[in-house]
């Protein structure tokens, strides 16, 4: 069985070179897919991988943007 690892936003956003708030507000506005990361409590961790093809695809426009991420995304500030 493949083990898939998910770390938290700080190294999302260090591989992507963008701040934290960054990847928050792409996690907010649906950019970022709710497949990409999963969440246990109010912590949230992410598939870099799984962010990065996102990015990429919606950048190339093989997907359009996806919608907002239903659930609230308001307690994202308490990751880090």
């Amino acid at each position: 069985m493949t083990s898939i690892e998910y770390v938290p936003i700080d190294e999302v956003a260090k591989k992507l070179h963008v701040s934290p708030a960054t990847v928050r507000g792409w996690v907010r506005k649906g950019i970022v897919p709710g497949n990409t990361y999963i969440k246990v409590g109010k912590t949230y961790r992410f598939h870099i991988d799984s962010v990065v093809n996102a990015l990429q695809q919606q950048e190339q426009g093989l997907e359009p943007v996806v919608e907002a991420v239903s659930e609230n995304t308001d307690d994202l500030d308490d990751d880090i």
